[in-house]
């Protein structure tokens, strides 16, 4: 063989043992825990030399201690908190902290960013929503995905989820009220002896809660929870933060309570109006009533149909009530005027009679003079049956005792009906001036609307 040929297989011979040497040396063998360690170079990471051999449908750990998932999240925003669905809409970064010693590497002293897209091939924790109603990942313009490994293999694992979050609301001092809501978190298929849920920093885990700024509320305290979730298949971790939601009321003193209190303001102008004139009073007593009507009914529809009563309706059924008692009130002394009225002409129409039977008696009397009790007779018969005869004195003394019994009979049943008018009377209070009533009216009104109002911000305020 000519000296160019031999040259020449050396060169191959040293290639292919090059070629080989790179080959095998990513990965290499461990004697302290016999388990393969891959190496990473700064010029050309390999990461296939990861994933051989990893099996994800086991988590990290398998068959020994749980493996402890760290969390924390930073609050991107609160959309809109619903009262009618009792939900709220939040938008998160969740993260999530363990250690997977397969994916332990050596030769780089820094973090690997993967592609979101690799966790479909590593194994991550099944965390889920637990008062979750709907949620999504964002896709936008990728799957909104972070996955960073640590040299021995501590991974982080990142998410942006959006979703809508169920909250138990009490709603019986609304809108004067303050909402506690949560956002659970827990491992769907992994018992407590597989995984433990921990907050990264405890309280300190939730990030930017405190910089979000709501149009009907102002966030509070929050705090973070460590809990377990028990089921007929196991015990589950669970990780529970709750916050604080303050209602802001200068919205609804704007569009509810104000306008109520004017209109209740404004149906005690008929206090001033006349009571003849009752084409304007009515007219603004049914305004009000049907206004206060619309208010109630506009505010329920904003609100879930719940059993208890809430703030918000007892005030305004208060101003119903106010206001539909304006009316009343009106009601009554139209009621009492006319009533006046009609025995102002009954006592007048009396009077007359009353003077004209007594007329008739002294012509009688002047004209015959009689004696006894045929004079009495002839007298009450005279007044009480108003006849233009009267017995002569030739009448037999049969007549004469029955007029006698019947004048007797008609002073009887005059004196009970009297009686009966009398008791009735003692009972019944006569107003002589309709105008007194309008005038309490004035002051009556203010004073219990002012200490109902006073009485109601002190209830449901503190």
């Amino acid at each position: 063989m000519t000296a160019p040929f031999q040259l020449t297989a050396c060169l191959l011979r040293l290639a292919l043992a090059g070629l080989v040497f790179v080959w095998w040396r990513p990965c290499e063998g461990n004697a302290s825990n016999n388990k393969t360690v891959c190496v990473l170079y700064e010029a050309s990471p390999n990461i296939s030399c990861l994933l051989e051999g990893y099996d994800r449908n086991f988590r990290p750990n398998f068959g020994k201690e749980a493996l402890v998932i760290n969390m924390s999240m930073t609050v991107a925003s609160i959309d809109s908190v619903s009262e009618v669905d009792l939900d709220y809409t939040i938008t998160i970064l969740l993260r999530q902290f363990w250690k997977d010693q397969r994916l332990a590497y050596r030769g780089m002293n820094r973090s690997l960013s993967l592609d979101g897209r690799l966790v479909e091939a590593l194994w991550v924790p099944d965390t889920f929503l637990l008062n979750s109603k709907e949620a999504f990942l964002h896709k936008v313009t990728v799957d909104n995905r972070l996955i960073r490994l640590f040299p021995d293999g501590e991974l982080i694992y990142g998410m942006r989820i959006t979703s809508v979050l169920a909250c138990k609301m009490d709603l019986r001092k609304y809108p004067l009220d303050e909402q506690t809501c949560t956002l659970e978190l827990e491992s769907y298929g992994y018992t407590k002896e597989d995984l433990i849920f921990t907050w990264k920093d405890g309280n300190k885990s939730i990030h930017n809660l405190d910089k979000i700024d709501l149009s009907q509320f102002s966030l509070g305290d929050h705090n973070t929870m460590t809990s377990e979730s028990v089921y007929e298949t196991g015990v589950y971790p669970r990780l529970i933060l709750s916050f604080k939601l303050h209602r802001n009321v200068f919205f609804f003193l704007l569009q509810t309570y104000v306008p109520s209190i004017l209109l209740v303001i404004s149906s005690w102008v008929s206090f001033w109006i006349n009571h003849e004139a009752v084409p304007a009073r009515v007219a603004l007593g049914i305004t009000t009533v049907l206004t206060m009507t619309t208010f109630i009914t506009s505010a329920r529809a904003s609100l879930p149909r719940i059993s208890y009563i809430k703030a918000v309706d007892v005030y305004l059924v208060m101003c119903f009530v106010f206001v539909f008692a304006a009316l009343l009130e009106y009601a009554f002394v139209n009621f009492e005027s006319t009533t006046s009225k009609h025995r102002a002409r009954k006592r007048l129409r009396a009077r007359k009679n009353k003077n004209k039977k007594q007329e008739e008696v002294k012509v009688l009397d002047e004209a015959k003079p009689l004696k006894g009790p045929l004079k009495a007779a002839v007298m009450e018969s005279k007044i009480d049956d108003e006849s233009p005869t009267s017995p002569g004195l030739g009448s037999t003394a049969s007549s004469t005792r029955r007029r006698e019994r019947q004048t007797t009979f008609f002073d009887v049943a005059s004196n009970v009906v009297s009686n009966l008018r009398e008791k009735r009377a003692a009972f019944k209070v006569e107003i002589k001036d309709i105008n007194v009533i309008d005038k309490y009216s004035r002051i009556i009104f203010p004073l219990s609307f002012v200490l109902f109002n006073i009485f109601y911000w002190i209830t449901y305020t503190f």
